[in-house]
């Protein structure tokens, strides 16, 4: 039993590190403006680092950036917005409780000139009662 023990505990943790350059995606989202209603095709162009160490006690860290070019043109009205974005996040697993924060910044402008700069952060906790405490924050 304490040679068992004795390897759990010798064993370090396992990373794993991921890069993307010059990714691409199109998807269908909400606009990138907070509370946005109005959908829009969304094309990005990105590199990407995405990192993961799990612990020989099952604990759990991840990381993840993403950093790039947007097109974004409205379903509706057929606007269209470019710039630059960054998405950044964390998680943490421990086996009893888990949480994560995400940040999300956007800029650039519609074709009409109007000017986009959001900054969007969210964050959600798990505890082992099962409760979840969440919230986000969008300036812009």
């Amino acid at each position: 039993m304490f040679t068992g023990s004795a390897a759990v505990a010798a064993a370090g943790p396992v990373t794993t590190v991921v890069h993307e350059h010059q990714g691409t995606e199109t998807f269908v989202d909400l606009g990138p403006e907070c509370g946005s209603t109005e959908l829009f095709e969304i094309t990005v162009t990105y590199n990407s680092v995405e990192k993961q160490t799990i612990f020989a006690d099952g604990r759990e860290h991840d990381t993840f950036t993403q950093t790039g070019t947007f097109e974004a043109v409205s379903l509706e009205t057929g606007r269209t917005a470019t710039g630059h974005f960054t998405v950044w996040g964390g998680f943490n697993v421990n086996g009893k409780s888990v949480n994560g924060t995400f940040t999300f910044n956007v800029n650039g402008a519609y074709d009409d000139g109007q000017r986009l700069s959001v900054h969007a952060v969210d964050h959600f906790s798990a505890i082992p009662t099962g409760a979840v405490f969440e919230w986000s924050k969008c300036h812009g």
